[in-house]
C-alpha cells in the first residue's frame, strides 16, 4: 500500500516493486522534482510535502512559509491545528491563512500517533502550496504527460496512474481498502474546483466551454452552476480524455 523513498534504494525484488519505482520516477519527471517527493499509496502516486516545497520554490525562490498555532497537540489523543500562508519576497501575502489539522481520528496510520502537531504544520504548508500553485502544478504536470504519451515513452494505464499525483497531498491520505481509494481520488481534490474546470476548457464563453467539455467528455453541461463534487468528477474526466 506505501512506498516512497524505499522503491528508490536498492534493486527491487519483484515486478511490483519495479513497476512501482517506474511510477516513482516518471511521476517525479513530469511535475520536475526529487524521487522522494513522491509516494506511492494503493498503487497510485501522490506528491508529498517535499515535492509541494519544490513546486513553490520552483515558482517563487523567495517565498517563506509563515506559520501560526491555533492548538498545540500535548498527547497522543490530542488534536492540532495549525495555520499557514504563503509570503513573497517582499513581504506579501500570496493567500490567506491556510488550516491544517490533524487528530488520532484523521491519522489511521499507526506509526504517526503522536505526531499530530507535525501533520497538523504539513498539512496546513501543502494545502497553502496547492492554494497558491495548484492550477499551474496541475497544467504543467498535464503538458509532461502529454509529452511523454507523444513519444511513447509511457502508456496510457501510467498516464492515467500519474495524473492523479496532484489530486491531494499523500499527508492528507489514509487508505484502507480500494473503495476508500477510489473515492479519495474524486472527492478529495481541493481548491478552486470550478475555477480549475473553466480554466481547462476552451472558448471564451460559457456555451463555448460546455461544447468542449461535451466534446472531450460526452458530458452536456448547460452552466457552471455546480457542486465542487461535480466538478472533482468532471475535472476527473478531462484529466483522462487529456491523456489518451
Amino acid at each position: 500500500m506505501f512506498a516512497g523513498a524505499k522503491r528508490m534504494l536498492g534493486d527491487p525484488q519483484t515486478e511490483a516493486e519495479e513497476q512501482e519505482r517506474k511510477i516513482i520516477l516518471f511521476t517525479s519527471r513530469v511535475l520536475k522534482i526529487s524521487p522522494f517527493g513522491v509516494i506511492i499509496l494503493g498503487n497510485f502516486p501522490y506528491i508529498n510535502e517535499l515535492g509541494l516545497e519544490q513546486k513553490a520554490y520552483q515558482y517563487n525562490p523567495k517565498i517563506q512559509f509563515k506559520y501560526d498555532w491555533v492548538t498545540y497537540s500535548r498527547t497522543d489523543e490530542d488534536k492540532a491545528i495549525c495555520q499557514c500562508k504563503l509570503v513573497d519576497g517582499k513581504g506579501s501575502d500570496l493567500c490567506d491563512w491556510i488550516v491544517g489539522e490533524c487528530s488520532p481520528g484523521s491519522t489511521k496510520m499507526g506509526t504517526l500517533k503522536g505526531y499530530q502537531n507535525h501533520m497538523a504544520q504539513t498539512r496546513a504548508k501543502n494545502r497553502a502550496v496547492r492554494k497558491v500553485f495548484g492550477i499551474r502544478i496541475h497544467e504543467d504536470m498535464i503538458r509532461e504527460i502529454g509529452k511523454l504519451l507523444n513519444k511513447k515513452e509511457i502508456t496510457e494505464h501510467q498516464a492515467k496512474q500519474i495524473g492523479v499525483a496532484t489530486v491531494t497531498s499523500a499527508e492528507e491520505i489514509h487508505i484502507n481498502n480500494k473503495k476508500e481509494q477510489k473515492e479519495i481520488i474524486v472527492e478529495e481534490i481541493r481548491g478552486e474546483k470550478i475555477n480549475q474546470l473553466k480554466k481547462a476548457l476552451n472558448g471564451k464563453t460559457v456555451a463555448e466551454k460546455s461544447q468542449d467539455l461535451k466534446k472531450r467528455t460526452g458530458v452536456a453541461l448547460p452552466n457552471f452552476n455546480i457542486t465542487e463534487k461535480h466538478a472533482s468528477i468532471l475535472i476527473a474526466k478531462l484529466l483522462i480524455s487529456d491523456v489518451k
